[in-house]
């Protein structure tokens, strides 16, 4: 085994944190997780791990949360799910504000390495497909322009403070304890509330938390300095093909609702208004919609390339995993 790695694990209790903590202690290394509730560590079964009690958007409780830390992975974002029931003002504070805090924390104690999880939504919907790094991006939404921000602060500093960090992007991340998008969508298709939307083939990202995890440690490992890496599958899935593998893995064999483009979006915008004065996050919106109907698809060459990254789990193995995993635990 190669020499254990001190690393700081920011996001440690969010979906991915808990994945990525076992697979370094696996290997031998050292975690010290920055949580802002030290309670909810302790459903992390792990060797080598300290806790941090910290808040990344209060500088001030970061002061030594990277000292004697090789490496920095920053999960921690407040994800798009919360759209409707926070701010644009939030958004910019966790990961905009938040993650400078946390680059200039690895700066004054001197890491050596930085890793920035991001998301392919800070790109939007590309004209470009595939879609690369080089791609244009003009995000979609609130969660998205949050992640570009933060992005662009990133190589700011990179240039101007010499900060040694890499970005990755992520697209849906899904797995075991994913309480996100593919729960939601499973529960919708349990309800029977999962239509199928237009004929277009609405060619979707996502990859498994597993070889999220993967990507992570290889950018730690072989990330150029001020580069940005996609990390996803290699091709894109229909996204009705996503909601037949979710039905076949909840046993579920029943012909699926049409819906016509143009309803559906009048349906969601409808629903995202009525919601939204009660005070409440809807269950789909016109950004959602718009998002599913895009052909969404992204090139990994880069981070084949230059990570030596490839992802090995197949949605149909993948999802089928999860969604037993849902039962398991009551989830659906």
């Amino acid at each position: 085994m190669t020499h254990p790695i001190r690393y700081l694990v920011t996001g440690a209790t969010g979906f991915i944190g808990p994945h990525l903590i076992r697979e370094l202690s696996s290997q031998g290394h050292f975690c010290r997780c920055l949580v802002r509730d030290p309670k909810k560590i302790a459903t992390i079964e792990s060797n080598n791990l300290e806790v941090f009690a910290g808040d990344i958007t209060r500088p001030e409780t970061l002061n030594g949360v990277a000292r004697e830390i090789d490496c920095v992975l920053h999960l921690a974002t407040l994800g798009h799910l919360n759209n409707f029931t926070v701010s644009p003002q939030m958004f910019e504070a966790v990961n905009v504000h938040g993650t400078i805090n946390v680059m200039n924390a690895a700066l004054d104690a001197g890491v050596k390495r930085v890793v920035h999880c991001s998301s392919v939504a800070a790109m939007g919907i590309c004209k470009d497909n595939p879609a690369t790094e080089e791609s244009r991006c003009i995000p979609h939404h609130p969660y998205g322009k949050s992640k570009l921000k933060a992005e662009e602060a990133i190589l700011k500093m990179v240039s101007s403070r010499h900060l040694p960090a890499c970005i990755i992007r992520f697209s849906m991340v899904y797995g075991p304890g994913d309480w996100r998008d593919m729960l939601k969508l499973t529960r919708m298709a349990k309800k029977g509330l999962f239509p199928k939307v237009g004929n277009r083939p609405k060619l979707t990202p996502l990859i498994h938390v597993d070889d999220a995890v993967h990507g992570i440690l290889l950018a730690a490992e072989r990330g150029r300095i001020g580069e940005t890496y996609l990390i996803t599958n290699a091709e894109s899935e229909p996204f009705d093909h996503l909601r037949k593998l979710i039905l076949e893995s909840l046993g579920i064999r029943r012909p699926s609702l049409f819906v016509p483009e143009k309803l559906a979006l009048g349906v969601a915008t409808l629903m995202e208004s009525i919601f939204t004065r009660l005070g409440w996050a809807p269950p789909v919106s016109r950004k959602n919609i718009e998002s599913t109907l895009a052909d969404r698809v992204f090139s990994i060459r880069k981070a084949e390339k230059e990570l030596g990254f490839s992802p090995t789990i197949d949605p149909a193995v993948g999802i089928r995993q999860t969604v037993q995993w849902y039962q398991s635990k009551g989830w659906v």
